[in-house]
């Protein structure tokens, strides 16, 4: 992304009257804001929409940035608020525990093996349980287990105390776990139904 001194020279550069230069503020930092508006909102078409308007805003107020904090810290509190906001505004439907597929082999394939196909079920069984927590809890647990930020740098990012953010953190993976154990649950259920048939 860049050293913060050459965010500085380039935030420099644009308060100066160098447009251009915000080019390469975008640049560097394009992919990470992508990403944490898509594990907010889960919508790839949203996640640009959010991702394109946050720069705006950052844009509109780079002078309002004090460099006191770096500005990717800045930059993501401007993408986690214009998520929010987006989310609020337009509520999406999310799957239930129904829409999941009911087992690994719905992963079988050609040159895929039984433990690849059960290592894919599990990976889209994470997912899935990710889905059904809150925007809040997702973008928590995007800012401190995918983006690495201390419960401080979440705090300033997301205005949460950082007491909370211990508090919310455990229980988003608890209800993770939780969604995670019920679909699991299920799963066997159909297992010795399907076996009770063929029987």
């Amino acid at each position: 992304m860049g050293s913060k001194d050459d965010i500085l020279y380039y935030i420099d550069q644009v308060l100066g009257g160098n447009i251009n230069a915000y080019t390469s503020i975008v640049d560097r930092h394009k992919n990470k804001a992508y990403n944490l508006a898509y594990r907010i909102c889960c919508n790839h078409e949203e996640a640009e929409e959010i991702a394109q308007d946050a720069f705006l805003k950052a844009y509109r107020s780079l002078a309002a940035f004090k460099r006191q904090s770096s500005f990717s810290t800045w930059l993501y509190r401007i993408v986690y608020n214009t998520a929010v906001s987006h989310l609020r505004l337009k509520k999406t439907e999310l799957l239930s525990l129904e829409d999941f597929p009911a087992d690994a082999t719905d992963f079988m394939g050609t040159g895929i093996s039984e433990e690849e196909a059960e290592a894919e079920y599990r990976k889209s069984l994470i997912n899935f349980a990710f889905l059904k927590i809150s925007e809040e809890e997702r973008s928590l647990i995007t800012l401190h287990y995918y983006e690495d930020m201390s419960t401080a740098e979440i705090s300033e990012v997301t205005g949460i105390s950082k007491s909370n953010i211990k508090v919310k953190l455990f229980r988003a993976r608890q209800k993770m776990l939780q969604i995670i154990e019920n679909s699991e649950k299920k799963r066997i259920i159909r297992y010795e139904y399907s076996e009770g048939i063929q029987k």
